[in-house]
């Protein structure tokens, strides 16, 4: 993976300018330079008033063929791309053939570039299987492109400002060419509130978006304005899949196929892989998989904690000597937790309230000590249905339980993904996050089975607000790339039209993967219940003290906060009486305080 960066400047500004925001920019790219250590690049152009800059983590096309941003000579295009395409190699292809495109070099950077050039961005991002972001600057049409993939496994950020518009991969990094004083924002803080992450396109600062994933925009110098453009929609729909044993098999067997068929395009790497290997379905079926169909040697990595009674690693080494795979684990003592939340919070690009970003976090790094790539398996909860919360919605929100879908919305919210509650909406002078959860209600709409269309509320929500973010973040940090079979785009569309009753076997979630574990000859996984990648139970048990200490020392930070203060007077206060209302709202409460602290220490001049 890499990290990205751009600064393109109003026409009219000077060479003067034109120096400070290039000597900014390469700020940017090294405070995200984490992202990418192998190499870095800048293309410029003055006469325009263009900047693009680039991190490199090498993974495909060691060689200087897949320096960035990349250059066409003929049309002296240029783009700057963060992310893997796993089909360039086809793409490539029909390139060569359709339009007799004359490769440098083998990088799917170079497929993104001519791709782009000769499908048009819609056509290409209608074809690409990948996970990326990136920034394209058309010279003869002097329009610049920002895109992002289908889930949102990569981030961009980007601002527009009287000096132009500014994008990079990560938010604090971006804050270094910005031209105002940082800014709490209202709507960010709100919907952090509630939800432990901010949703794209909002972010925690002021006058900063975030792009949305399966979405691209178009900005021109000589036109400010501009508009997120949708390309992809995981929509909730009517499956037209009759819920029958046999065609129930037949989804069985579908899902298996275009399983192996995407991991063994997520295999193509120039560096060592390996894979993430947990006690659940979802990672456990990628390395099966492998070994099974491809007969290939699998490196599967795992980390317990000392002294917890259901870590994980005591089922993933039973798994790996069913599928002979070589596992390597590393067991951390509980302090350790602790001590690297400190470090990683100051890290984080953005407040995530999620806690399992410390032990994936310590995964990662474990990993990253002999592979550059890890395969694991994110997003088989959202596509299958795998979460323990879904189960009885139809009872407790279902039809006729609420006037309207934004109400039910509010209720899953709220006894289901449980922060600091609507109630702490008292301490803000209005409702920000009304247009967001609008239209994060929608998704509610199509299926009158709640439990069937409640996983679209989570795929647009949840998995890129704080589960792709968090494996983004944390695997970055490690210089890791991690990748999942579950988001190819057969995979996506075939797993949206599958019936309710496909979905849930009683009481056991996903049966679909939960089968093909059995298949495999994986009974002690698939039997398993649901359990979450996260902070043991005794290690939050027992350092309830220190957590309580840490969240009071939080709340004054806020209250202290130049950034937080000009947006919200004495925020910490106002908490306070909110912050121990569960776990969620108390670790929600250190990372936000923390995480400000950092940025006012360590990002403001």
């Amino acid at each position: 993976m890499c990290g990205i960066a751009g600064w393109v400047g109003r026409p009219t500004l000077g060479a003067d300018f034109f120096e400070e925001k290039l000597q900014r920019l390469r700020k940017v790219m090294e405070l995200q330079s984490y992202r990418g250590p192998d190499a870095s690049g800048i293309w410029e152009n003055q006469s325009k008033n263009i900047i693009f800059g680039h991190n490199r983590l090498s993974i495909l096309e060691l060689s200087d063929a897949g320096a960035q941003p990349m250059i066409d000579p003929s049309s002296n295009s240029v783009l700057s791309y963060n992310g893997e395409l796993y089909n360039h190699n086809s793409l490539r292809k029909e390139l060569v053939e359709k339009f007799s495109v004359n490769f440098r070099g083998k990088s799917d950077t170079e497929v993104v570039l001519h791709g782009i050039q000769n499908f048009g961005i819609d056509e290409f991002l209608r074809k690409a299987d990948g996970m990326f972001a990136f920034a394209f600057f058309d010279q003869s049409s002097e329009e610049i492109i920002l895109a992002r993939d289908r889930v949102g496994e990569k981030p961009l950020y980007f601002f527009n400002s009287s000096s132009g518009f500014c994008f990079a991969s990560e938010l604090k990094a971006l804050t270094a060419i910005f031209d105002h004083n940082l800014v709490i924002d209202d709507t960010g803080l709100q919907l952090y509130l509630l939800l432990r992450y901010v949703p794209a396109p909002h972010t925690i600062l002021s006058g900063f978006m975030k792009l949305k994933p399966g979405h691209y925009l178009r900005f021109k110098q000589s036109n400010p304005s501009f508009e997120q453009i949708p390309y992809f929609s995981w929509d909730p729909h009517a499956s037209e899949i009759s819920p029958n044993s046999e065609n129930y098999n037949t989804v069985v067997n579908g899902t298996l196929k275009l399983l192996v068929k995407s991991l063994e395009s997520r295999l193509m790497a120039d560096v060592p892989l390996g894979f993430f290997l947990s006690g659940g379905v979802d990672s456990t079926l990628c390395a099966a998989l492998i070994r099974k169909f491809m007969g290939k040697e699998v490196n599967t990595y795992t980390i317990g904690f000392k002294g917890d009674s259901n870590s994980e690693h005591l089922v993933s080494e039973q798994t790996a000597k069913i599928i002979g795979s070589k596992h390597v684990v590393k067991i951390f003592e509980p302090s350790e937790l602790m001590s690297n939340s400190i470090e990683l919070i100051a890290k984080l690009d953005e407040p995530n309230g999620d806690r399992s970003c410390v032990p994936t976090f310590l995964l990662c790094k474990h990993a990253s000590t002999e592979v550059k790539v890890a395969l694991g398996g994110d997003g088989g909860d959202e596509l299958f249905s795998g979460y323990s919360r879904y189960p009885g919605l139809n009872q407790r929100i279902g039809n006729g339980k609420f006037y309207n879908s934004k109400e039910s919305l509010k209720a899953y919210l709220s006894f289901g993904l449980p922060v600091f509650g609507f109630s702490v909406f008292r301490i803000f002078e209005k409702n920000f996050s009304h247009s967001f959860l609008s239209s994060l209600s929608a998704n509610m709409f199509g299926p009158a089975n709640i439990e069937q269309s409640i996983r679209f509320v989570d795929f647009n929500s949840y998995l890129p607000g704080a589960v792709l973010s968090k494996v983004d973040r944390m695997s970055m940090q490690a210089s890791l790339e991690v990748r999942t079979p579950f988001f190819s785009p057969e995979l996506l569309d075939f797993s949206s039209r599958l019936p309710h009753q496909f979905l849930y076997r009683g009481k056991e979630m996903k049966p679909v993967l939960r089968d093909i574990c059995r298949y495999l000859g994986l009974e002690h996984v698939a039997n398993l219940p649901k359990k979450g990648f996260g902070m043991p139970a005794e290690f939050l048990s027992h350092s309830k003290d220190e957590l309580v200490k840490r969240t009071g020392l939080a709340l004054k930070k806020l209250d202290g906060n130049p950034i937080v203060n000009s947006g919200i007077h004495n925020l910490g206060s106002k908490l306070a009486p909110f912050a121990g209302a569960n776990m969620n709202s108390l670790w929600a409460t250190i990372v936000l305080g923390e995480w400000f602290e950092s940025l006012q220490i360590n990002y403001v001049d």
